[in-house]
């Protein structure tokens, strides 16, 4: 009976272990494609930043809905999805589908509509577009299919013309100058025409040309459509690659997931097997350290306990109690680790600081403002600094994070202008370091400004945030002076002159000497503390015409590397409400030097 019931168990245990390494092998393996080195823009990246990369680009999402099953996709599928349904592999070759060749018009020619050129993913921002395109104002997306047919009304003329045909138009038209509308129109256009680029496989670079001097890789449109031999690939390598990845996408097609995941492995083996033989090749711990800097999101992370560490610091500021103070410490100290990490991610993926565009920089002011907050409040003990220093770190994380379309994360090559590294690199630190310090400055100069709005009669506290506020405009002056005169020594390094009157130079003296007014003002006594906390906001906007307005308004100069659009409303709607905070805190404190005036005189009189 024992041994029967052994028995029993044994045949169970086998069944359930059976089914499910059966269950297991019916799934599609998409993760397995993450690690894929590919190449796109001369970066070496895994295949998984490129999906996130691309479907970020045409809808500003991280994932993606199948419009017949319902089923939520992952950057990985969707592309790998729109790539292997993609018809014109089964047609005969075509000269051009083929990557070198700049002919649009090949897509619909070989492809019929399927259900992804249908789906509504391609994002609208700009409404005068979608007006123009006759698309509903709280429309926010387009087919790729409505988007090949639209018409588009012109501003200013009753005419329609097909929307992708002036598009090409514009192309032409750069070098003189495009308006906003044409601007925004042109950035649709390339939307499309990236959607077809990846669904035929000319922006999936798998392998490194051998001899190419521009290190040139050969796409996935130009592997299927090749007739390899024995003189143009005599290790077979190149044949068996393309065998595996046609293998892979048949057994897709026919949904069979254990050919799949069996056909992908061995395609993702062989690509790495061949890739070192043909030219210089990512290494695997890169790839593997990008993949998981794209799935852990640290920065993230970071604004999470930055968050919840201000919520504790502010509860500790009202309730004068200390284990809140102890708990915003260590969220605090865990959102800088977090930074850390992802900092340190960012310089051992690109072999390089991470300080060469506005995204970057926006999360190194994050990190600046955490660093000078801890430092401030170790030497002065005060919560004050560490909860504005919490408060305006996560807000520039929280930006960062969630503003993909106007703060690009993408790591990509370095411009020629920017490859002396040393000098670009301590420009840049020190110029946005003294912009964190700055922004200390704002965060405690509201935070004094509070007390004024609410009546307070604290003089200690506002005499101490005061002088908080000085210390803070101090050394960023003293950073700002530092890095301008850094930054002209890179300018002789890299254009062979000083100083040029650059417009992002001039907005940064202009900073500068803004705030050297404000320090010799105070020091001459000529301003108090509600004119110190209100000029320490107001100064600030100097910085963010230097640091934002030339490169997403202005957009003039030689720091075109810097150059962006998006995002005037945020920035404009926050500065209106920046002013209305100060207004309402000097209407507060009128009234109370006013009363105070009266009292006085009241009293002289009796």
């Amino acid at each position: 009976m024992r041994v029967s019931f052994a028995a029993l168990i044994a045949l169970v245990v086998t069944s359930v272990s059976t089914y499910s390494s059966a269950r297991e092998s019916e799934v599609f393996n998409w993760n397995q494609w993450r690690h894929l080195p590919v190449q796109e823009g001369g970066r070496g990246k895994p295949f998984d930043t490129l999906a996130w990369e691309t479907l970020r680009l045409l809808s500003n999402r991280a994932s993606f809905t199948d419009p017949e099953t319902g089923q939520k996709l992952d950057a990985n599928t969707f592309y790998l999805a729109i790539l292997f349904d993609w018809q014109g592999w089964d047609k005969p070759a075509d000269p051009h589908s083929s990557s070198g060749m700049p002919w649009r018009g090949s897509y619909f020619h070989l492809h019929q509509p399927d259900k992804w050129d249908r789906a509504p993913f391609v994002r609208v921002d700009f409404l005068a577009l979608r007006e123009a395109l006759g698309m509903l104002e709280d429309q926010k997306f387009i087919s790729p299919l409505d988007l090949s047919q639209a018409k588009i009304k012109l501003p200013g003329s009753s005419e329609e013309r097909p929307f992708l045909r002036w598009a090409e138009e514009l192309i032409g038209k750069q070098e003189r100058g495009l308006a906003l509308f044409e601007k925004k129109a042109l950035e649709l256009a390339d939307k499309f025409w990236s959607y077809q680029d990846h669904r035929m496989g000319r922006r999936l670079e798998i392998i490194p040309v051998q001899g190419s001097e521009d290190r040139e890789w050969l796409d996935a449109a130009q592997l299927m459509q090749a007739d390899f031999d024995d003189t143009s690939d005599p290790s077979g390598l190149l044949r068996r690659v393309k065998q595996q990845f046609q293998q892979a996408r048949t057994a897709y097609l026919a949904d069979s997931a254990t050919e799949f995941n069996a056909a992908s492995a061995s395609f993702i083996t062989a690509v790495r097997e061949l890739g070192p033989q043909l030219g210089p090749y990512p290494s695997r711990s890169v790839i593997d350290w990008e993949v998981g800097y794209n799935h852990w999101a640290p920065f993230r992370f970071s604004w999470v306990f930055t968050l919840l560490a201000f919520l504790c610091l502010l509860l500790s500021m009202a309730a004068h109690w200390k284990p809140f103070y102890v708990g915003g410490w260590v969220a605090f100290g865990a959102g800088l680790v977090a930074m850390c990490v992802g900092f340190a991610l960012r310089v051992v993926i690109s072999g390089r600081a991470p300080v060469t565009n506005m995204y970057e920089s926006v999360i190194y002011l994050g990190l600046g403002v955490a660093v000078f907050g801890i430092v401030f409040e170790l030497i002065y003990r005060r919560r004050y600094i560490l909860t504005a220093a919490a408060a305006l770190a996560t807000v520039a994380l929280i930006l960062a994070d969630n503003c993909p379309a106007t703060l690009d994360p993408s790591l990509r090559p370095l411009e020629p202008v920017l490859r002396s590294n040393f000098w670009l690199v301590t420009h840049v630190m020190t110029i946005t370091l003294s912009y964190a310090t700055f922004a200390l400055a704002l965060g405690i100069g509201n935070i004094t400004l509070g007390y004024f709005l609410v009546g307070s009669t604290n003089q200690q506290t506002i005499d101490s945030l005061t002088r908080f506020t000085y210390r803070a405009i101090q050394v960023g002056v003293f950073l700002l002076a530092a890095g301008t005169i850094l930054g002209g020594v890179w300018a002789d390094y890299s254009w062979g002159r000083f100083w040029g009157w650059d417009p992002k130079e001039v907005w940064a003296l202009i900073a500068l000497l803004g705030y050297l007014a404000v320090l010799h003002a105070r020091h001459a006594g000529w301003v108090k503390d509600f004119g110190l906390a209100a000029l320490s906001v107001f100064c600030f906007l100097l910085v963010v015409m230097a640091w934002y307005g030339v490169n997403f308004v202005l957009g003039a100069g030689l720091h075109s590397y810097g150059f962006g659009g998006g995002g005037q409303g945020w920035v404009f709607g926050a500065i209106a409400l920046q002013t209305l905070f100060v207004a309402a805190a000097a209407i507060k404190f009128a009234s109370r030097i006013s009363t105070q005036s009266i009292l006085s005189n009241q009293t002289h009189g009796a």
